[in-house]
């Protein structure tokens, strides 16, 4: 748990907080025993029937965690429990990444006039141009920006690890723009706050990414599936240019380009040549 990020720890919580309301059990520990294959069944059936195979497997790794850690802490036999068919298969870069495409794109970045506002417009430039994921967009503060250099230097990853990325022109601008513009006076360090309930105080992971998909919306992008669509396009219009697939990894801050490897299934001019030529029919 160690290498977890503070996001994924309270998703942690949130999934096994959510099957023990389910199990109608008060202390999770104590009442250990009570937990039944049935109960589980149940909760499989009931609760998780309308999530994708991806997510369903991520909520039972979950809770399968979770009645390990009550094995070891507390001696409860889950063997009859853990017997259960509960993780669907799910294959490795079975899915093809959603993107933008390159007209969404620019709508994206270039919101129309009625809807322009400078932290939307400069928030979008962080994840287009950057690529980077909700919780690195919230947590970045004044002080991560070298401005003689042109870098940009991202803390609190989902690896606990730190990458320094170049910063547009572009991105530079709209920063400062934000700043002398639209930024409410405050004292806080961290870049993107709050503008009317409790203004200056910093924004939250989800208060930036409903932020996101509300502009997304109001700019007209009827294919926007969340945030992470700007990941996948920049990932995308990397690997189409020809970068090679570290330097993306590294970007992105994957912890090994085992994870970049699925940005392969979108480079489609490398994949036009996999399949060759079709044969002529010889009669």
């Amino acid at each position: 748990m160690a290498s977890l990020s503070e996001t994924t720890l309270i998703s942690h919580y949130n999934t096994v907080r959510q099957f023990l309301c389910f199990c109608s059990i008060e202390n999770a520990i104590a009442n250990g025993n009570k937990i039944s294959p049935d109960q589980v069944r149940n909760f499989l059936m009931k609760e998780l029937r309308h999530l994708s195979p991806a997510s369903r497997k991520t909520i039972l790794v979950r809770i399968r965690n979770y009645l390990r850690f009550l094995e070891f802490e507390d001696g409860f036999n889950a063997d009859e429990i853990l017997k259960l068919p509960m993780t669907p298969p799910v294959w490795k870069r079975m899915q093809v990444p959603k993107y933008l495409s390159a007209e969404d794109k620019n709508i994206s970045i270039d919101i129309q006039p009625k809807f322009r506002d400078w932290p939307t417009r400069l928030r979008n430039r962080c994840f287009s141009d950057l690529g980077l994921r909700c919780v690195e967009v919230a947590n970045l503060s004044l002080d991560d920006f070298d401005w003689q250099n042109g870098t940009v230097c991202v803390h609190k990853t989902k690896n606990h690890s730190e990458r320094k990325l170049p910063l547009s022109l572009k991105a530079g601008q709209s920063i400062v723009n934000y700043l002398l513009k639209a930024r409410p006076n405050t004292k806080e360090r961290t870049l993107f706050v709050r503008f009317k309930k409790s203004a200056g105080f910093p924004m939250g992971t989800s208060q930036v990414r409903d932020t996101m998909r509300r502009a997304a919306v109001r700019a007209g992008l009827r294919h926007f599936t969340g945030t992470h669509m700007f990941r996948h396009t920049v990932a995308k219009d990397m690997i189409s240019s020809g970068t090679d697939i570290k330097t993306i990894a590294d970007i992105l801050g994957h912890e090994t380009i085992e994870t970049t490897m699925i940005y392969t299934k979108i480079n489609f001019p490398e994949l036009s040549f996999v399949a060759g030529k079709w044969p002529e029919v010889i009669v």
